[in-house]
């Protein structure tokens, strides 16, 4: 009797793995097909993950001086995400985009008046739907210029900026150095910003141009300054001070691409500035400095204004 019992309840039990076993087939019969970019069931399917697509960038806005090499911020991202952590890009680059946010801490208010720069969050986006941003850390006005106040860089407008990238701790893309905006759709900042570039002459044998002591800049470790002195040749395009008690300046030259600040530099001869008609916006000089890197920017010292084009240099 014990017997007749198992047997019954091991037919009974196969039954229930065979009913299971069809159950299971029908179900996986019946199961919608995995998918690629389509809606549906992807457990089964990894090659079916949907792909992120950036958003098509919105067009230049009309009455932007854009550079034809500029590249939008989907590009600089996916550039800049290439380098290793901490790297910086060996060129300069104009990057456009449209001002989606700021990153002003609880200093930004005392630090503005003096440092001049903002810390402004692009997007390839006007609407700022893209998946990507760039970061514009401390970014100047025009040429490297202080920005005068916050009415100059407002949310909604469309920037270019000329800066090298660096990909910092592999999660924020952003502007190393001297990071400044050349063209804007912000009718205050033009009008703040109102200084043409009058170009520059090419260097002459033993000079540099500005790109070049850049160059020489980014071979240096930050703080560093080199041991050679160089001569380079520039236009001043904006002025932070001239001290006639020391009798230095502190100004930036640019070439047209690259951008110097000439720290604490004297006069003519090496002697002190003794006017500050001297040294003036538009002016063509040769300067002959040592080269430091402060920060990721190029700042020549130790040195002094050879020649001007200034008729009271």
């Amino acid at each position: 009797m014990k017997t007749e019992t198992n047997r019954a309840a091991k037919a009974m039990k196969k039954s229930i793995l065979v009913l299971n076993a069809v159950v299971a087939l029908t179900m996986v019969g019946c199961k919608e097909s995995p998918y690629i970019n389509a809606p549906g069931d992807n457990r089964f399917n990894t090659d079916s993950i949907p792909v992120v697509v950036d958003p098509q960038p919105t067009p230049d806005p009309e009455g932007v001086a854009v550079p034809p090499s500029a590249i939008n911020v989907n590009q600089a991202v996916d550039m800049t995400k290439k380098l290793a952590s901490g790297a910086v890009t060996e060129d300069r680059y104009y990057i456009k985009g449209w001002v989606v946010g700021f990153n002003r801490d609880a200093s930004f208010d005392t630090n503005f008046p003096k440092y001049g720069n903002d810390y402004v969050y692009l997007s390839a986006r006007e609407d700022g739907k893209g998946d990507k941003q760039f970061y514009a850390y401390r970014v100047l006005g025009r040429f490297g210029a202080k920005l005068p106040d916050l009415e100059c860089v407002q949310l909604g407008d469309f920037i270019v900026i000329s800066c090298y990238t660096t990909n910092y701790n592999g999660t924020v893309y952003e502007s190393n150095g001297l990071c400044h905006i050349t063209a804007s759709s912000n009718p205050h900042f033009n009008e703040m910003f109102p200084f043409q570039f009058p170009g520059c002459p090419e260097p002459a044998e033993g000079e540099l141009s500005v790109t070049g002591a850049e160059k020489v800049s980014a071979t240096l470790a930050n703080k560093a300054t080199s041991t050679e002195e160089y001569k380079i040749r520039g236009v001043v395009v904006s002025i932070e001070s001239l001290d006639t008690s020391y009798g230095n300046a502190v100004f930036n030259i640019s070439d047209g691409a690259g951008v110097a600040t000439c720290y604490r530099l004297k006069g003519k001869g090496n002697n002190k500035f003794t006017n500050v008609n001297q040294l003036a916006v538009g002016d063509t000089i040769l300067v002959n400095a040592k080269i430091q890197n402060y920060n990721g920017t190029c700042e020549p010292t130790q040195g002094y204004v050879a020649e001007s084009t200034n008729p009271n240099f």
